[in-house]
């Protein structure tokens, strides 16, 4: 791109160059050859003039004779007067009288000849140091030519300076080319190296985007361009660009991500669901089978029986009840909502929830920081808090206190409970919101018969809360429920904050 742009460039200067050399050299040549023209004629009027006179003055009559009789001194007055060699001719071109004869020998011109037709003519010649003009015209008395003067006039200097200009223009010409052609050569250099980058970038960034994996530098590089023309809105509007894909890529990519992991936790779930259901259907099963066998001969095994199938058939009730009311509470239109005191309302929960606690020799520590208001269900807000609470107590170790730490801000309120336990694997705190899922490693939890339901139902009432749930956790050390709750504003909290 640049070898052609400075190519065009070249060609369009050279072009001009020459065209306007030979404007020059024409207008010069045409102007010189007018001038030499008019002098010409000027000097033939003079001449003519010069003829009449002597002719008079001498009495000789106007004819050949007398033009031939006063030839000597019509010659040397010319001469004298203009400076330049002249010859007298008669009509057949017989030499009468000359003054510098010396300039006129070895030259053979047609212009004497075409004065001797009646014409008058001049023939120029140069030399390569001089420039002379040749002119013969016929000298006419009343009517009749009588005969012919020739003289030769130098315009060498006339030349000189026509040449000169030529050559001063062509230089300046030439200056102005070199000049030009500097110029093209930083301007394309200004203008390809930018593009020559750009698309050195772009092939690199084809490359990148073919492995999903974009260089964001090569882009920073392409969006610091400081150029206030048009390659570097190109090149700012190319980074935008790129940067956009590289977005977009990665929320693909995310989004993959995401797919695949709810893929797996829709098979878990799926396990688990199966798991759950089969096993009261298989005790169910195994029983009835066995009643069906002995019938009534066993009155305390039947009495067993019949009270183990009403308990799974219980439990599997149970479940699949709560499976559709978590269905059913996907759909948060419904959801009452008011200004709920989150302080009063963790303070009931906690009071509550120590009974529980007792048991196992833990505390309930509660700490209030602001005042906490919050659009919502309180009957969901609190089964969100008993059951992390209610998690802290079984999961943690005993005589462990529990901390509550509820905080506020204009925007969001923060519910916080601690416990020290044997901690969570951080790649399985997010399958605990899969429904049914129960950690393999439960030796320590304190109750049995949990369904693994109570933290998916939590996050899903949190989130039509417009809040959010996130679980961190240490081996053998401290595991934090964090809840985010959107503050609720009323005309009074306006100017609180």
């Amino acid at each position: 791109m640049r070898t052609t742009m400075i190519a065009g460039i070249t060609a369009l200067f050279l072009i001009m160059l020459i065209a306007i050399d030979f404007f020059i050299a024409n207008t010069i040549t045409s102007s010189n050859e007018k001038y030499i023209n008019d002098d010409l004629v000027s000097n033939k009027k003079n001449g003519i003039i010069y003829a009449k006179q002597i002719l008079m003055l001498s009495g000789e009559d106007s004819s050949e004779g007398g033009f031939a009789a006063i030839a000597q001194s019509l010659v040397d007055e010319i001469a004298d007067v203009t400076g330049n060699p002249v010859i007298a001719l008669s009509m057949n071109g017989d030499v009468l009288a000359s003054a510098k004869p010396e300039a006129f020998e070895g030259e053979s011109f047609s212009d004497e000849g075409m004065a001797r037709g009646g014409l008058s003519a001049f023939t120029l010649n140069s030399d390569g140091n001089a420039t002379y003009a040749y002119f013969s015209y016929p000298v006419p008395v009343e009517g009749k030519n009588i005969g012919i003067l020739r003289t030769r006039v130098d315009y060498t200097l006339l030349y000189q300076q026509g040449n000169s200009i030529i050559r001063s223009v062509t230089f300046i010409t030439m200056l102005s080319f070199l000049a030009a052609m500097a110029f093209a050569v930083l301007f394309s250099k200004s203008i390809s190296s930018p593009i020559i980058k750009l698309v050195g970038i772009t092939q690199s960034l084809q490359e990148d985007v073919e492995n999903s994996k974009i260089d964001i530098s090569k882009v920073v590089r392409l969006s610091r361009s400081t150029r206030k023309d048009e390659i570097g809105m190109l090149s700012r509007s190319f980074a935008e660009m790129i940067f956009r894909i590289d977005q977009q890529m990665k929320t693909i990519s995310s989004d993959k991500y995401e797919m695949k992991r709810l893929s797996e936790y829709k098979k878990i779930f799926y396990d688990n669901v199966t798991h759950e259901l089969k096993t009261p259907l298989t005790s169910i099963k195994g029983y009835a089978e066995v009643l069906e066998e002995n019938g009534f001969t066993d009155k305390e095994f039947f009495d067993r029986g019949i009270a183990h199938i009403r308990s799974e058939s219980d439990r599997m009730y149970n479940m699949v009840v709560t499976l559709l009311d978590m269905s059913r509470m996907a759909d948060a239109t419904d959801m009452k909502k008011e200004v709920i005191d989150i302080n009063e309302l963790m303070k009931t929960v906690c009071e509550g929830m120590q009974f529980k606690a007792d048991k196992f020799g833990d505390v309930i520590r509660l700490s209030v920081r602001q005042r906490a208001q919050v659009l919502g269900d309180e009957d969901r807000l609190k089964e969100i808090f008993i059951n992390i609470i209610d998690n802290a107590i079984k999961y943690g170790n005993k005589n462990s206190p529990i901390q509550v730490l509820v905080n506020a801000n204009f925007q969001n309120i923060t519910v916080q409970v601690a416990n020290y336990g044997e901690g969570i694997d951080e790649k399985e705190i997010p399958k605990l919101f899969i429904p049914f899922y129960r950690r393999k490693d439960d030796a320590g939890k304190r109750e049995e018969g949990s369904s693994g339901l109570g933290l998916p139902i939590v996050k899903q009432y949190v989130e039509q809360h417009g809040g959010r749930i996130d679980i961190t956790s240490r081996q053998r050390g401290m595991t934090v429920v964090t809840v985010l709750l959107p503050t609720a504003r009323t005309r009074e909290d306006r100017g609180t904050w």
